[in-house]
């Protein structure tokens, strides 16, 4: 993620910041710019924003300023809506009556508008088309008592994440034994948000058939190639073709891995 100084000061300062430790102005993302700027109250109801691109206009604190997902985003001042462009996206939040739930959120929703800056910035669309395809939404639940238990996972616009993956130790655990290097939050976040960009720049488009040609035909049945990989894993000499080993289980897989390697390329040279 790239840095940023504040407009006051110069100080460095960072994407989560929510206050310049130099001069303590309060600082707030402006998603349509996607600049941190320093704020400066003002009496109509909103804050001004001290970046020059935005000069003038007025903001308010998204809604989860205040909450544990602790959200630095701002909305302007003239919408309706109580959320920022990230945070209006959860249709389920963690069950915060569970005590570390309050924190599994925190991280969630701080790797989440990492994400979403990306595909700002890449200027994906996340809303919906007029074609029926669906807006990216996101549920982060946790496993019942007796179960059976969340899969994180993508279906038709919804990213669900189990709560679990926001537990460092949990998740860790599962990285090893899966051999999975890339499994992070925001790592889960990129993958699953690839299956989303499948169904809405490739399926049902003339992108269909040169996918087919690049990564594979998707008709093969998705749920025995799952199987197959989680039973015997890759097969010899996987990384000459493809960039991880679940890439190879099935062409759903292969470009969700390759779209998410390239959104950590983006990120990482930024």
């Amino acid at each position: 993620m790239k840095t940023f100084h504040c407009d006051v000061c110069g100080n460095l300062v960072f994407f989560e910041n929510t206050h310049c430790v130099n001069c303590h102005h309060a600082l707030g993302f402006i998603p349509a710019l996607l600049e941190l700027s320093a704020l400066v109250p003002e009496t109509e109801g909103g804050e001004r924003v001290v970046a020059p691109a935005a000069s003038g206009h007025l903001f308010r604190h998204c809604g989860n300023r205040d909450t544990p997902a602790a959200c630095n985003w701002l909305v302007p001042a003239a919408e309706t809506g109580t959320f920022c462009a990230a945070c209006r996206l959860d249709e389920i939040i963690p069950d915060l009556s569970i005590a570390e739930n309050s924190e599994h959120w925190h991280q969630l929703e701080a790797a989440k508008r990492r994400l979403i800056y990306t595909l700002l910035k890449l200027h994906l669309p996340f809303a919906g088309t007029a074609h029926g395809k669906p807006p990216l939404r996101f549920r982060f639940l946790g496993d019942p008592p007796g179960g059976p238990a969340i899969l994180t996972g993508h279906e038709h616009g919804t990213i669900t994440v189990n709560v679990a993956e926001a537990d460092d130790l949990i998740r860790e655990q599962r990285r090893a034994s899966l051999h999975e290097p890339f499994r992070t939050l925001l790592g889960h976040f990129r993958h699953e948000a690839a299956h989303y960009y499948w169904e809405v720049l490739v399926e049902g488009t003339a992108w269909l058939e040169p996918f087919r040609t690049l990564f594979g035909d998707e008709r093969a049945d998705y749920g025995e190639a799952l199987r197959r990989h989680h039973a015997h894993g890759p097969d010899a000499g996987w990384e000459k073709h493809w960039v991880s080993a679940y890439a190879s289980s099935h062409p759903w897989e292969d470009w969700a891995e390759t779209c998410a390697h390239y959104l950590h390329i983006i990120d990482t040279i930024e």
